[in-house]
């Protein structure tokens, strides 16, 4: 028998309202696995798998920036 467990948080897209991240007391889960990130200001976004848009997600990218 599976427990249902309610997501306290989650990020809809603002363009279609379909669900991008749903946070969960020990866990964030991201429904679309394409995402960008701006190494200079660290800012990470997630592609909403409906419409296309991006959608900015709790996550914040901290690695180091090399040059091409």
């Amino acid at each position: 028998m599976a427990t249902q467990v309610e997501p306290t948080t989650s990020v809809r897209c603002p363009g279609c309202r379909a669900k991008v991240v749903v946070a969960f007391p020990s866990e964030v889960v991201i429904h679309n696995a394409i995402i960008k990130v701006d190494p200079i200001t660290g800012r990470v976004t997630a592609k909403c798998a409906r419409c296309k848009a991006w959608v900015e997600v709790p996550l914040q990218y901290t690695g180091e920036t090399t040059p091409s």
